[in-house]
Parts: C-alpha cells; structure tokens; sequence
C-alpha cells in the first residue's frame, strides 16, 4: 500500500507540475499577444482618432493652467502693491507724527523762553521797585536837609 501512495503522490507531483509549466507558457503567449495587439493598434487609424480626439483636451488644459497661472500672478502683484502701500503711508504717518513732536518741542521751547524772559523782567521790575523805594526816603531826607 505505501508504495502505491507513493506512485499516487508521484503521478500528482508531475500533473502539478506539467499544468505550471502549460500555465507559463500560455502567460507568455498572452503577454506576447497582447505586445503585438498593442503594436498593431498604435499604428492603426484607431489610435490616430483618439489622439486627434483627445488634442482639445489638452490643449484646453494647458490653455486653463496658463489662465490659472496668470491669475495667481496677477494677484500676487496687487497684493505686493497693497504691501507697499501701507508701508508707504505707514513711513508717512511716522514722518507727520515726527514733525508734530518737533513742532511740540518747538512751542514748548518758546514757551519756556518767554516765561524766563517775563520771570526776568518780573525780577528787574521788582527789583527796581524795591530801589526806587528804598531811595524814596533817602530822598526825601536829603529834601528836608536842604
């Protein structure tokens, strides 16, 4: 019995391996026929009319990237000059605040010297004042002597 197996296992063995190597071959030879189908339908009128069908196509793609591309420039340009605009009157505005505080510091400026100046002559009148009364009595004494 066991050398029956065997020749069972045997004759199974190379049936396995006959159908393999029938199911390479027959790959092979789709393979090859579908090359030679491929070859056949790339020189035909077939692939000329689809090629012919599918121009359009394409250049209506390239035609719309191109629009697409133009736009996004176009919009990186308007957003560059709206950049420089407000770096622009934002350099104007600090140049006008400048010239404000300047013209501040100015008035300021006057202001102070015109206080001192009027401080000053407060004093010399004060101080005159102050002589012409302590010179009002001398006066009058030297008036009396005479």
């Amino acid at each position: 019995m066991p050398g029956t197996m065997d020749k069972a296992a045997e004759v199974v063995g190379d049936a396995v391996g006959t159908v393999e190597a029938a199911a390479a071959a027959a790959s092979s030879k789709v393979r090859e026929g579908l090359s030679d189908a491929a070859a056949t339908i790339g020189s035909s009128k077939a692939v000329e009319r689809v090629e012919k069908q599918a121009r359009p196509l394409k250049k209506a793609a390239a035609k719309k990237a191109k629009s697409i591309k133009k736009t996004l420039q176009k919009r990186a340009a308007v957003a560059k000059r709206k950049a420089t605009g407000a770096k622009k009157t934002a350099a104007k505005k600090t140049t006008v605040a400048k010239r404000k505080a300047t013209g501040v510091k100015k008035t300021a400026a006057k202001k102070t010297t015109v206080a001192k100046r009027k401080a000053t002559g407060v004093k010399k009148t004060a101080a005159k004042k102050t002589a012409k009364k302590r010179a009002t009595p001398a006066k009058k004494a030297t008036r009396k002597r005479s």
